[in-house]
């Protein structure tokens, strides 16, 4: 597989589908945390679309310092961010998570109905509790356990320490835990 940093350097050239490339490879994982940022679909679909806008605009300036797909998380956590401050509701998280888990064709439909209200209910309950979460340590819940990035990872993408991202983990896991015991602990 051709490595990232050849389509950039093509894109940085003029060429756009070396940028379209870049966009297949990336879409469903920057798609994925927009959506667990903004918590539902049309405006995690407008956040993907502005987050490859912007890096398009911006791809002269990435550096080759780090992955490519860790800069473009940045520029997509800042554009969910922006969303996240023009719009300060987040009401429809929990709407949001039951429908990704419906379109990724679960396969719950064949398991008895009890097992199936069970199963829904903790998702309803582990979102919920998410979504009270400050938002850096959602952040960091978000890239961890849902985009399953590494503390080094997630480190460039915040442009924090991984001191701090293992110390915002933690304060997001004690605070998860009272609130999910009867189900995980």
């Amino acid at each position: 597989m051709i490595p990232d940093d050849v389509f950039v350097h093509k894109t940085v050239e003029g060429d756009v589908e070396a940028f379209n490339e870049l966009v297949n490879r990336h879409h469903t994982k920057i798609y994925g945390l927009a959506y667990r940022m903004l918590g539902n679909t049309e405006d995690a679909k407008d956040a993907t679309q502005e987050t490859f806008l912007e890096a398009y605009k911006s791809i002269k300036t990435f550096r080759f310092q780090s992955q490519f797909g860790t800069w473009l998380y940045t520029v997509a956590r800042n554009t969910c961010n922006q969303y996240i401050r023009k719009a300060k509701s987040r009401n429809r998280m929990l709407d949001a998570y039951t429908e990704e888990t419906a379109a990724r064709g679960m396969t719950e439909e064949r398991e008895i109905p009890e097992r199936t209200a069970i199963k829904a209910e903790q998702r309803e309950v582990v979102q919920a509790a998410i979504d009270r979460l400050p938002p850096k340590q959602r952040e960091v819940v978000t890239l961890y356990y849902m985009q399953n990035l590494k503390y080094k990872e997630i480190a460039e993408i915040l442009d924090c320490s991984l001191g701090t991202v293992a110390s915002r983990l933690n304060k997001a896991i004690q605070n998860l835990k009272p609130k999910l015991e009867k189900y995980y602990f």
